[in-house]
């Protein structure tokens, strides 16, 4: 997948060409642009591709132990 693609979506399966006779026509999964990747993550029935989530990241618990 291209770069900007792969830094907001994942594929579900290892990048190809994927024939979607529902959609009538081939998608090919290495060349998608980012405008492409989200319509396509929109569709429920499109599994092949998913977005993201963003990662809170939390601080360490504080931890209040002293030592005698």
């Amino acid at each position: 997948m291209r770069p900007e693609v792969a830094e907001k979506f994942t594929a579900t399966i290892t990048p190809c060409v994927i024939v979607s006779q529902r959609l009538g026509r081939k998608i090919d999964l290495t060349k998608l642009t980012l405008e492409q990747a989200e319509e396509l993550a929109k569709d429920p029935e499109f599994p092949y591709l998913v977005a993201k989530q963003n990662r809170v990241v939390r601080a360490p618990k504080a931890t209040n132990s002293t030592k005698s």
